[in-house]
C-alpha cells in the first residue's frame, strides 16, 4: 500500500520524532515580499504564540557487490550514491500566529554515512533550508527547497520513489532550487505547486528556473503532470504519472521526457518507468521496477528487485539486487544488503 504523500520527503522520515516546545517570537527581517505580508495580515491581531521544533533523521547505508567490464567491487554505500534515499537530519517547525496562519520553516542537512562528509556540495543543509507562512490556502516559502517536479515524478509516480537506484534524477533540473519561491495549495486529495528560482544575474532572466504541478493523491489511484524549465539553457521537462492500488500491491508508471534547446550535450533524454509494490504483510515490502532510458536514439534498461523488512517502526533490513544493460557502457549488475533507520 502506497503511503499518503507528505509536504516534504523529511515529514515521512521523522516516524517517532523528538519534540521540542518552546515559547519564543522570533524576528525575520527585510522578508516581506507582498504574498508573505497577505498571508500574515489575518494573524497581525494574534496573541500568544505556540511554537515546535521537531529534531528528525534518516540514516541508509548498505554493503554492495558490483560486476562491469573493468572488473568486480565491494564497497560500503550509502543511500545517496545507491539506496532508497541519502541519510540526512533535521529541523522542522510552526509557530501558531492565529487566525488559522503558522509560521514554518525546515532545515535539513545531507551527509554520507560511509565517510561522514557532507552532500550537496558541502553545505550545511543542502538538503532544504527555507522559512514561509501557511493557512487554509496553501503554504508559501522561501529558500532552498525541493522543486515542483520533484514531487510529480520521484514522490508520486516512481516505483521506487526517492531512490537514488532511479533514473528519476536526469530529468528534475537539480531537484532543490537555491534562491526559490514555492506555493503549494491543497484542495482535498489535488496538490498544486509552483517554484521560482531567481538566477541573481543582474539585467537578464538566465539561470533562473521554473516549474509548476498538479497531483492527485487519493485512493485507489493518483496521478500527477509537471514541467519546468531553467532560462537561457533551452533545459525543458515534462513528467507525468500515476498509480493504482488493487488491496496490498500497488502498480506505477511514469515518463520523463528533458529536453536541451538549442542542442547542449544531450538533445533528447526520455525515461518511462514501471513497477509493482507487493506488501503481503505489513512488515514486508517488495519492489520490482523496470525503467527503459533513450538519449538521442541510445537506449539503456535497467531492472531492480528490492525486499524490505521493518523490523519495528524504526529500522528497516533490506536486499536489493539490479542489472543496467546499455550497447555503449555495456552491462552493470549489482546486489546490496543495507539497513535504514529513522528517528
Amino acid at each position: 500500500m502506497r503511503n499518503s504523500l507528505p509536504t516534504t520527503l523529511s515529514k515521512t522520515m521523522k516516524t517517532s520524532a523528538t519534540c521540542i516546545s518552546l515559547r519564543a517570537s522570533p524576528r525575520i527581517s527585510r522578508i516581506a515580499p507582498a504574498a508573505l505580508l497577505a498571508l500574515a495580515s489575518s494573524a497581525s491581531h494574534a496573541q500568544v504564540a505556540s511554537t515546535s521544533v521537531t529534531l528528525y533523521g534518516f540514516i541508509d547505508s548498505s554493503l554492495r557487490y558490483q560486476q562491469t567490464k573493468a572488473g568486480n567491487s565491494l564497497s560500503v554505500v550509502d543511500g545517496a550514491e545507491l539506496g532508497w534515499a541519502g541519510s540526512r537530519w533535521g529541523l522542522i517547525g510552526s509557530e501558531d500566529l492565529g487566525g488559522g496562519v503558522k509560521a514554518i520553516f525546515n532545515l535539513e542537512n545531507g551527509f554520507s554515512l560511509d565517510n561522514g562528509q557532507l552532500n550537496q556540495g558541502g553545505r550545511l543543509f543542502g538538503r532544504t533550508a527555507y522559512v514561509g507562512l501557511s493557512n487554509s490556502f496553501g503554504e508559501l516559502t522561501l529558500g532552498r527547497q525541493y522543486n515542483a517536479l520533484y514531487y510529480a515524478g520521484s514522490w508520486l509516480s516512481d516505483p521506487t520513489y526517492v531512490s537514488s537506484w532511479s533514473p528519476s534524477g536526469n530529468h528534475q533540473l537539480n531537484y532543490a532550487w537555491d534562491n526559490a519561491v514555492v506555493y503549494t495549495g491543497r484542495y482535498s486529495d489535488f496538490i498544486g505547486r509552483l517554484s521560482y528560482a531567481a538566477g541573481e544575474q543582474a539585467g537578464t532572466q538566465h539561470g533562473s528556473m521554473q516549474a509548476a504541478s498538479l497531483m492527485y493523491n487519493g485512493r485507489p489511484f493518483g496521478a500527477a503532470i509537471a514541467y519546468g524549465g531553467i532560462n537561457g539553457s533551452g533545459q525543458t521537462t515534462f513528467t507525468a504519472g500515476g498509480y493504482y492500488e488493487i488491496g496490498p500491491v500497488t502498480a506505477q508508471l511514469v515518463h520523463y521526457h528533458t529536453r536541451n534547446e538549442p542542442y547542449t550535450g544531450t538533445r533528447s533524454l526520455i525515461t518511462n518507468g514501471v513497477g509493482v509494490i507487493y506488501v503481503p504483510v505489513p512488515a514486508w515490502e517488495l519492489t520490482a521496477a523496470y525503467w527503459r532510458t533513450t538519449a538521442d536514439g541510445a537506449v539503456d534498461n535497467k531492472f531492480l528487485a528490492v525486499a524490505r523488512y521493518s523490523l519495528s517502526k524504526r529500522t528497516k533490513l533490506y536486499v536489493e539486487a539490479d542489472t543496467d544493460r546499455n550497447p555503449q557502457s555495456g552491462r552493470l549488475s549489482g546486489g546490496q544488503a543495507g539497513m535504514q533507520y529513522s528517528f
